[in-house]
């Protein structure tokens, strides 16, 4: 047998099958009666993101009456926790057993011992049954295991501080909870005494802690703390990508990873004397939301994801690290009543410092994710800014199940606070019957299919080219997932009128089909596709006539909803573009309401009252009399009617606004030589310093540079 994680460490007496002497022995307590009424009436320590402290501050919201009508709803329930019809996978999410807690929330608001009667019955139900359930993943035991034994301590733990002495709530009742926790802690400290990448193991090192602080009345808490710390440490160093993203790339497993980091940084600076929020890694973690977030508040559902609203991480970020744009964004998605709700959860500052006034939002500007290996394009914050995100990283292996999806050079877009190019995403649950011919296959992704052939593991995926400049961001790529090496260019033109124009090349030319998903059904217009409803893209070949085929189809898809922060399954309908030529170029046109009139033919684009240019390594817009606005490359030189408005002989990415003489942005990655051509200039400055017109000059290191030349009136 080849187990998941450790082999079987259940020691029936220390873990399983807790006796009332072991547990006050372990308490250093005489009576059950004692260590009950010790626990309940304790002024300290107090679970993290309390309950109690949460209902104090929402009591009479509508947050506070949903959660009682939650609750409401469970009263009477009947459950057989033996039920292998839940499925193979929510047979182990059945047994975290959150589902019983909005049991916990509503007796925090309203004292109502039905509930702690209810959660009495229940929980002694699956305490009863839980030696007996069998689950169907090899090697994986459905109770004692990571992420089960992380999410019943984290709740339990919740439960016995709310419940106190409730008389509802039995003695036996009682001491069954201490106990799930007390064998949880102990089977956890033996599982973890050696680190062990993943998101489970993350989490559950945090909960370790956790126990350990909220219950020092246990004499092995000040091993547990030991252990625990040495691992979360181990998972920031061996588990965090030097850019802030877990290793397996996904933005739902990553907020799994924050959470239990977030747990454990306020365990540490309340009850420990530990300073886990400034490790370097803590904040890029919280980082790494804002280089993903749309301007709408979600991250994209990557990988296995499901949508994920960091807002109220960011929120807690700012509590923890006194970063003030983290709270500038969280006030941004947030309602009142969602930022009462979250500010509840949290402990005063125990050093009583104020927290810093809220400042300016982050950078907006794109970027790339350099480990994680996502690059992002962005407009703005504003809500009906346009977003991207490209896909260019390595498949990520687990034991149990992999979360990568079988794409690489693959995007999602958004506009106007929706998606526009969208994809499949996670799956309802792994059980899901078509998780592997949809959600992680290739065909549920915006990226370039080869019929007949399956996308490797080991794609080799690589960013050979990115600039973020003030006109134009452009991403370059390939990989080797299919046979043939696929490469892929996304331009993405900022200034209005802004689009995206994708150039696919593959080798030896082989039929192909470029693919995109839309929100809404894709409808024939002046040679493209456009959906039958905005906010939407205009889809439009340069090349209509090497379009052989148009391929429809539709597949569910979680679909942001802002307003209310959820994502419910609808449908992404699918558009297929039948290519033979092995380089083809597609430009996206995003649009509120009505498509553009656009005119798209071979490396030039008209609309809107301008001409776009594009070659292999530069852009450049007119106005419709051919004269000079802007340009940018990404290449050794610039050249526009035949002049070379900037060389270099290293790679440089340049950006040029032209109004007679020129102001333009150079990114260099390295020391190069750089030589400006500007017809009638007489002055010319690089960073402020005064230069002879046509001088060659040595940047001498990498960085932006920043030119000025004008003509003498």
């Amino acid at each position: 047998m080849q187990y998941v994680e450790k082999p079987p460490h259940i020691d029936p007496v220390r873990m399983r099958h807790i006796t009332d002497e072991d547990l006050l022995a372990a308490t250093g307590t005489a009576t059950v009666e004692e260590l009950r009424r010790h626990l309940s009436t304790r002024t300290g320590p107090r679970p993290v993101f309390d309950v109690a402290r949460w209902a104090a501050g929402m009591s009479g919201t509508e947050t506070a009456a949903r959660a009682v009508a939650a609750a409401d709803e469970l009263l009477g329930t009947e459950v057989d926790f033996l039920d292998k019809g839940r499925g193979r996978s929510r047979l182990y999410g059945f047994h975290y057993l959150r589902w019983m807690s909005p049991l916990v929330s509503a007796y925090a608001l309203t004292g109502d011992p039905a509930y702690a009667k209810e959660w009495d019955r229940l929980f002694g139900q699956w305490y009863d049954s839980r030696d007996q359930v069998a689950g169907d993943w090899p090697g994986l035991d459905v109770v004692w295991y990571s992420l089960g034994v992380w999410a019943r301590s984290s709740l339990v733990t919740q439960a016995l501080a709310v419940f106190g002495e409730e008389p509802a709530l039995s003695r036996e009742g009682w001491l069954r909870m201490v106990k799930t926790v007390l064998g949880g802690a102990r089977w956890a400290a033996e599982e973890h005494d050696e680190f062990r990448q993943g998101n489970w193991q993350f989490a559950c090192a945090s909960e370790l802690l956790h126990v350990a602080a909220v219950f020092p009345e246990f004499g092995e808490a000040s091993g547990w703390a030991e252990i625990a710390k040495a691992r979360i440490l181990d998972h920031l160093e061996l588990d965090v990508r030097a850019d802030g993203g877990h290793h397996e790339r996904s933005p739902g497993y990553h907020s799994m990873c924050v959470e239990a980091v977030q747990r454990a940084a306020v365990i540490g600076e309340q009850y420990l004397g530990w300073d886990l929020a400034g490790h370097p890694r803590v904040r890029a973690m919280h980082d790494w939301y804002v280089a993903l977030v749309t301007p709408a508040g979600w991250i994209p559902h990557l990988q296995d994801s499901g949508l994920f609203w960091p807002a109220a991480h960011l929120l807690r970020g700012h509590y923890l690290l006194g970063d003030p744009g983290y709270e500038a964004l969280a006030r941004r998605w947030l309602t009142p009543e969602q930022l009462r709700g979250e500010l509840a959860w949290l402990p005063p500052r125990p050093d009583g410092a104020p927290v810093p006034a809220p400042a300016g939002e982050p950078d907006s500007s794109s970027r790339t994710l350099d480990t994680s290996r996502y690059a992002v394009f962005r407009t703005g914050w504003e809500a009906d800014s346009l977003h991207t995100v490209v896909n260019y990283g390595p498949f990520v292996g687990h034991e149990l199940e992999p979360h990568s999806h079988h794409a690489a050079l693959d995007f999602v877009l958004s506009g106007w606070g929706v998606p526009l190019a969208w994809e499949a995403g996670g799956p309802p649950s792994y059980d899901d019957p078509g998780y592997y011919d949809w959600y992680q296959a290739t065909r549920g992704h915006n990226t370039v299919l080869l019929p007949g052939e399956e996308f490797a593991a080991d794609r080799d995926a690589t960013c050979d080219t990115f600039a973020a400049l003030p006109h134009v961001d452009v991403f370059a790529g390939h990989h080797h997932g299919y046979p043939r090496r696929h490469d892929r260019r996304i331009v993405f033109v900022r200034d209005s009128p802004s689009y995206w124009l994708v150039t696919d090349e593959i080798e030896d030319g082989p039929e192909a089909v470029w693919q995109v998903h839309g929100r809404s059904p894709w409808t024939e217009r002046a040679g493209g596709h456009a959906n039958v409803r905005g906010p939407g893209l205009y889809v439009l070949p340069a090349d209509p006539e090497a379009v052989t085929g148009v391929l429809h189809g539709t597949g569910p898809s979680r679909i942001p909803d802002p307003s209310t922060r959820t994502a419910e399954y609808g449908e992404i309908h699918t558009l297929g573009l039948r290519q033979r030529a092995g380089t083809f170029t597609v430009g996206l046109f995003p649009y509120a309401e009505n498509p553009p009139a656009v005119r798209l033919r071979g490396g030039e684009v008209s609309l809107d009252g301008v001409v776009d240019a594009f070659s292999g390594h530069q852009w450049t817009r007119c106005d419709t009399g051919g004269v000079l606005l802007a340009a940018a490359c990404w290449g050794p030189s610039l050249v526009h009617d035949g002049i070379a408005l900037v060389e270099a002989r290293g790679l440089v990415a340049a950006d040029v606004t032209y109004q007679g003489g020129f102001a333009a942005v150079v990114d260099t990655d390295r020391c190069t030589e750089l030589r400006v051509h500007a017809p009638g200039v007489t002055r010319l400055a690089l960073n402020g310093v005064r230069l002879r017109p046509g001088l060659t000059v040595t940047l001498p290191s990498s960085g932006r540079w920043h030119l000025e030349a004008a003509a003498d009136e």
